[in-house]
């Protein structure tokens, strides 16, 4: 089975410093679209983001896809999550942004089947 996590956000208050960093420090190109900034890894497809802070999320959150959306963030929740965001829309699905019982964030996530055409 491959990996559930399909995405990562890097979430703060210093956008620009914190891609700067991650450029230097791994080698990864940035591609500001807007509202993220697109990292890859030697000219390949994006990976990852850096975001603007988030009210109650800082820092990495990896993204987990779901067949579909609401009766995964329903069984997180029954299971101890704390809904932060609902249905997010991005570039390629929806979000919606959760911590576990733990405090870790994790965003759960539905791909745009539309956008992938």
């Amino acid at each position: 089975m491959p990996s559930p996590f399909v995405w990562f956000d890097n979430i703060g208050a210093k956008r620009d410093e914190t891609t700067d960093f991650l450029d230097k420090t791994f080698g990864w190109s940035a591609n500001n679209i807007g509202p993220m900034t697109f990292l890859t890894d030697e000219g390949e497809l994006p990976f990852a983001a850096t975001c603007d802070g988030m009210d109650d999320v800082r820092g990495w959150v990896p993204y987990v896809e779901v067949d579909e959306l609401a009766p995964a963030v329903a069984k997180a929740a029954s299971n101890g999550a704390t809904i932060i965001a609902e249905n997010l829309t991005g570039p390629a699905g929806i979000a919606t942004f959760l911590k576990d019982p733990g405090g870790a964030p994790l965003a759960l996530w539905k791909r745009d089947e539309a956008a992938q055409q």
